[in-house]
């Protein structure tokens, strides 16, 4: 699921952070000691050492490049767009709001920076947005998931989500989007199978 997926991203870059803080703070400290200033000791000629310079490139490069391979691998996995059991909602961002329409149920909800709309989705099936904007660049954030996507007039953007557990979650536009841009916000009712029948039964 999207929590659990990222999560695992964000455990590997912090422990290979905290790996390269301890090596690095290591090399200051060593340095500081063994080449400090002191009598009768003459500093070193050596302007450079070409094998320890190449091989510390090649560990950064191969850091890096794990990194990167890592993230797009589980960004293609939210992105890819699954077939069955799917529940697909439609997303529209406008100033200052959100419409989510089900074309499936025919159920739509629309709010807007005074009037939050609330959407519905059951727990333990993905989800398939289709997320675009009617006027300017917005951005649709569910910090609960540790997701968000751009949502860009003229172009739709798909994606999955998977929600775990039951309860309500909070999101909001986290692209500065104009003068209302800190109320454009919306809630996620996660429901159990029989709940979110009962839900979409009410709005249609």
């Amino acid at each position: 699921a999207t929590r659990s997926d990222f999560a695992g991203v964000w455990s590997i870059y912090l422990w290979i952070g905290v790996g390269v803080a301890v090596v690095v703070f290591l090399a200051v400290g060593f340095a500081l000691v063994r080449y400090r200033a002191r009598p009768g000791h003459e500093p070193s000629r050596l302007a450079e050492r070409n094998a320890l310079e190449i091989s510390a490139a090649a560990l950064i490069a191969a850091i890096v490049a794990f990194l990167v391979f890592t993230t797009f691998r589980t960004e293609a996995k939210e992105d890819s767009t699954s077939a069955a059991d799917v529940v697909r909602i439609d997303v529209d961002a406008f100033q200052w709001g959100w419409k989510f329409s089900y074309p499936e149920s025919g159920v739509s909800v629309i709010g807007d920076s005074n009037d939050e709309p609330q959407f519905a989705v059951p727990v333990d099936r993905p989800i398939a947005f289709a997320l675009t904007s009617s006027d300017v660049i917005h951005a649709m954030w569910i910090p609960e998931q540790r997701f968000k996507k751009d949502a860009i007039p003229g172009r739709t953007n798909r994606f999955d989500l998977e929600f775990e557990t039951e309860g309500r979650e909070q999101g909001l536009c986290s692209e500065f989007c104009g003068f209302r841009h800190s109320g454009m916000r919306f809630g996620v009712h996660v429901l159990s199978e029989e709940g979110y029948e009962r839900w979409l039964a009410a709005h249609r």
